[in-house]
């Protein structure tokens, strides 16, 4: 086995082990590419975050109905992105 494949065993035992907290850190990045990309492909990020936490045997149980994304939590309020002027202003000083 190679050494991603033994690193990606070793993170996928790691969620298994700690389910909630790896769900958490999804939910947080799934947040953060939604709106990094102006929720344009939602629906893939989505599919994406469902795909690797039935892989480790996260993301609680799906609603009644079994579509993706039912059984997650509403979104608290994010702070929105830096402006066009605050990055470049960060990134100058």
């Amino acid at each position: 086995m190679s050494r991603i494949g033994e690193w990606l065993k070793k993170a996928e035992n790691l969620a298994r082990g700690h389910s909630k907290q790896a769900d958490q850190v999804l939910d947080r990045a799934e947040r953060y590419a939604k709106e990094r990309t102006g929720h344009k492909y939602d629906d893939k990020i989505s599919k994406g975050v469902d795909a690797v936490q039935r892989r480790y045997g996260g993301g609680g149980t799906p609603g009644a109905t079994g579509t993706p994304g039912e059984h997650r939590p509403p979104y608290p309020p994010q702070q929105q992105p830096y402006s066009q002027e605050e990055r470049e202003r960060r990134t100058q000083g």
